[in-house]
């Protein structure tokens, strides 16, 4: 590839992705510098290697999966263990979009809530959520990006949001996140 070629490819990426990706890896490391420069890097990657389009894997898919690459490089590099979300979460629709303080607080709430709860996930399912339901991947782009069947996403995804509707109903004290169930309480 011509490097006039490579850097319209490069540009091209970029323009669709960073946002994206630096979102994503926000969520994993929950630091805005670091999730920046792990961005800076994951994009020196791709232009040291760009993606030969041959259909194999979906773009956006291996975009990410440079990006979730070069977190798990420094992770092994600084010796962590653990994965955490970001505080960045963006809910539907904007506070403005409310009137009412009274309900601008309780979607705060709600949202550092969430935030909290996925908190309290192990990674692997954090991590699918995050790709699926909030970078907007398809369940085939998600497990492409993390190196698993299809199969197993959507596992993740339905038992995280189960945990999820778990944690909620105790810290908010919401009965409706909890599962109905035919038997009464004893």
């Amino acid at each position: 590839m011509t490097s006039a070629a490579q850097q319209r490819v490069y540009e091209g990426l970029a323009r669709r992705f960073y946002a994206g990706v630096y979102n994503y890896l926000r969520w994993l490391c929950r630091d805005a510098d670091l999730a920046a420069d792990l961005t800076q890097q994951a994009f020196v990657q791709i232009w040291r290697h760009p993606p030969e389009l041959r259909g194999e894997h979906p773009l956006k898919a291996w975009v990410y999966r440079v990006a979730r690459n070069e977190y798990l490089q420094h992770q092994r590099r600084a010796g962590l263990r653990t994965v955490a979300l970001d505080e960045g979460m963006e809910a539907a629709g904007s506070d403005r979009e409310a009137p009412d303080p009274q309900i601008r607080l309780e979607r705060e709430e709600l949202r550092q809530a969430v935030r909290a709860g996925l908190d309290r996930l192990a990674p692997a399912y954090r991590e699918a959520v995050v790709l699926h339901h909030m970078e907007g991947l398809s369940f085939v782009e998600t497990a492409s990006v993390l190196g698993i069947p299809k199969g197993t996403v959507q596992s993740r995804c339905a038992k995280a949001f189960a945990l999820l509707r778990q944690i909620l109903a105790r810290e908010v004290g919401c009965d409706a996140m909890q599962p109905s169930s035919s038997e009464p309480s004893r």
